[in-house]
């Protein structure tokens, strides 16, 4: 039963448990509820406020608490700020008699999160962000568990925070006391604020996708070794300390610049683009970009919904890698960016990870190939060298004795006729000698003394020959063994540069460059996470010596 009774200073309300009258009483003036007896009591000069805000509730009024109420009313020629208060709570009461949905954004929650009560504002902004209209909101105990609830019914695809947007099924009330007109929170419509969020996703996608540069970014050629990381992130957050983490864990010379912004809120979209247009205005030194945040619900993530944003990746100019919440987690940039798996900060840090491996992997395995053929290809060129020289040697020695041969029958052949004319010579004189009478004595002296200067032309004109033919055949030696030890020359620099070669490929070279060469016990190069499960003997080749390890194991990896 709903009944006002005057007792000594107060009016006592009884009435069975209803929350909004609980919400109408608590809100005259010095209310207080009687524990022990289970009532409400107000003092009783606060009649003329109880009487008009309850008579429209079904109450009834002992004849006490009604004569109190009409001789406060005749005698009172100005109302006063309760009773005034009262009037406005009934006529509010009466014009919004049930609850009704409303569309805001919250605002000033998380600062009264821990009350038992939560008061807040819902407000509306105008398209350039602003606050254009604002109501105080309360959200009671029993409200907030229900809506708590129907949350983690829905697995918390958001939770209640300043900035979201949600529709709220409320009531009207005045706080007569403290004359403040506000919305009573009954409950909440989760299914409007995600559909909210997937309705603005996919109009952004739509739109993107009709302008062609939905995968614009995503056709980029992801760098073999992006080293030089652009980070967009909370500064010192989880998420920046996570990507740092994985890069420096990995012992690759990653060169990390962090870029703060904002990762949640309304701030969200201009810190962020902020950001990348540092990025875009330094694009030579950098390989990459990674834009991360740490895990959250789903409307948590929501600000990265931003077309303004997506746009943004999309036309890039360099790949740009999207690590946001968790694996089941996704967002607009997830579809215009690099998204690695998982799509976590982590996982962003470990897909660059994985490409440098990957490259490495393939450079060893290059190395070691060109290695392996430069070393054959030196081995066949030694031994063509050798079968050459050879060859040349054994041409050389045929040359020199077919000459020498030729000399020896030349000087044979010149010594036989240069013989045979001296001794023609000789037996003619002699004969003419004997022919001749003494008297031509003198004729035949004078004739002997040109004989005997020819035979000394004759001798002096096959030395000059003899001379010759061995000059020529010294300079044609000469000419020969030049032209060997040219060649000779020419094949030790081909052999001295393809050494030089294989010198320059030897993977300890990139040791000394700050790499490290990792080894199994027996000297294998470790390419492959499973070749070295958990207690493996590891060694690695540094520039400075050998630094020893014990795996812990490994994790397989891979570039998107």
């Amino acid at each position: 039963m709903r009944k006002v009774v005057e007792v000594g200073e107060y009016l006592h309300i009884h009435f069975e448990y209803n929350e909004r009258l609980v919400q109408l009483v608590r809100a005259l003036p010095e209310s207080r509820w009687d524990r022990e007896k289970k009532f409400w009591k107000v003092p009783k000069r606060h009649v003329v406020s109880a009487v008009e805000l309850l008579q429209n509730e079904g109450f009834s009024f002992d004849e006490a608490t009604q004569k109190l109420y009409w001789e406060k009313k005749a005698n009172a020629q100005d109302l006063t700020v309760s009773a005034l208060n009262a009037m406005a709570k009934a006529v509010l009461t009466q014009a919004f008699p049930s609850p009704f949905w409303v569309v805001g954004e919250i605002l000033g929650y998380e600062k009264n999160a821990h009350k038992e009560w939560v008061e807040f504002h819902l407000v509306e902004r105008g398209p350039d962000g602003k606050i254009i209209a604002q109501v105080e909101a309360i959200l009671f105990p029993k409200e907030r568990d229900l809506v708590e609830g129907k949350l983690a019914q829905a697995g918390h695809p958001f939770r209640l925070q300043d900035e979201i947007t949600v529709r709220i099924l409320a009531q009207v009330d005045l706080w007569v006391r403290e004359g403040v007109y506000r919305l009573i929170v009954r409950d909440l419509d989760i299914h409007y604020t995600l559909g909210e969020v997937a309705r603005r996703r996919e109009e952004i996608l739509r739109k993107l996708t009709k302008e062609g540069i939905l995968e614009r970014n995503k056709a980029l050629a992801f760098p073999l070794l992006p080293l030089r990381v652009g980070l967009i992130t909370s500064l010192d957050s989880d998420a920046e300390k996570d990507v740092l983490k994985t890069l420096e864990a990995s012992g690759f010379a990653f060169q990390v610049t962090v870029h703060g912004a904002r990762v949640q809120g309304h701030f969200t979209e201009p810190s962020v683009l902020t950001a990348l247009d540092w990025f875009r205005a330094h694009v030579d030194e950098f390989d990459v970009i990674l834009i991360c945040r740490g895990g959250g619900s789903r409307a948590d993530l929501a600000w990265f919904d931003s077309e303004a944003l997506a746009r943004a990746v999309a036309l890039f100019p360099i790949p740009v890698v999207v690590g946001i919440g968790h694996e089941e987690d996704r967002c607009v940039l997830d579809e215009v960016g690099w998204r690695p798996k998982p799509a976590t900060p982590s996982g962003a840090a470990k897909l660059l990870v994985a490409r440098v491996q990957e490259t490495l992997d393939r450079m060893e395995q290059a190395f070691a190939t060109i290695r392996q053929e430069a070393e054959e290809s030196v081995g066949e060129a030694r031994r063509a060298l050798a079968d050459r020289s050879s060859r040349i040697a054994r041409e050389t020695q045929n040359l020199l004795r077919q000459e020498q041969e030729k000399l020896v029958a030349r000087e044979h052949r010149l010594s036989l006729a240069a013989g045979g004319a001296v001794r023609r010579a000789k037996e003619h004189v002699s004969r003419a000698a004997q022919a001749l009478p003494r008297t031509v004595g003198a004729i035949l002296g004078g004739k002997r003394a040109r004989l005997e200067e020819a035979v000394t032309r004759l001798r002096r004109g096959a030395d000059r020959e003899l001379a010759r033919a061995q000059l020529a055949l010294t300079t044609k030696k000469e000419r020969l063994l030049a032209f060997t030890l040219a060649r000779m020359e020419q094949a030790k620099e081909r052999l001295q540069a393809r050494e030089d070669r294989r010198r320059a490929l030897d993977p300890k070279r990139v040791v000394e460059r700050g790499f490290a060469i990792l080894r199994l016990p027996s000297g294998r190069v470790v390419t492959d996470p499973a070749e070295a499960p958990v207690g493996t003997a590891l060694t690695a080749e540094l520039r400075a010596g050998i630094l020893r390890l014990l795996s812990q194991g490994g994790e397989r990896g891979g570039a998107d």
